[in-house]
């Protein structure tokens, strides 16, 4: 997992640095380690306005927020990006859990319809 923080009309902070980081950090549970952040930190007009883009398992997620508090700006951010993450994964896992589909003509086999699979397996000998 590598974030690369940007700064625009700003000088560069190691302590916005460090927060970023330690924030992306806690995403890991949601990221394979191959994933890579870009991290945009801006001024404008007396705003702060954080931008990031996440491209992991050939999907890409990005997440923007603009508060008066650059702090603020990143909690918020980091907190969106969270939920798609969480999201995406649990659609991941969905799809991975959802049953075969069941072949064209075939009913699906309630409980207690072995009986009649045996018979029909029988008969076909």
């Amino acid at each position: 997992m590598h974030l690369e923080v940007t700064f625009r009309n700003l000088q560069p902070r190691d302590e916005i640095r460090r927060r970023a980081q330690a924030l992306y950090a806690k995403l890991e549970r949601f990221l394979d380690p191959a994933a890579e952040a870009l991290l945009t930190v801006g001024v404008e007009h007396g705003s702060a306005q954080v931008e990031v883009r996440v491209a992991t398992r050939g999907q890409v997620h990005k997440a923007s927020e603009e508060d008066g508090d650059l702090r603020t700006a990143l909690d918020r951010l980091f907190h969106r990006l969270e939920v798609q993450l969480r999201r995406a994964k649990e659609r991941r896992t969905d799809l991975a859990r959802k049953p075969e589909e069941v072949g064209e003509g075939e009913a699906p086999l309630e409980p207690g319809d072995e009986d009649e699979e045996d018979e029909l397996a029988a008969e076909a000998r």
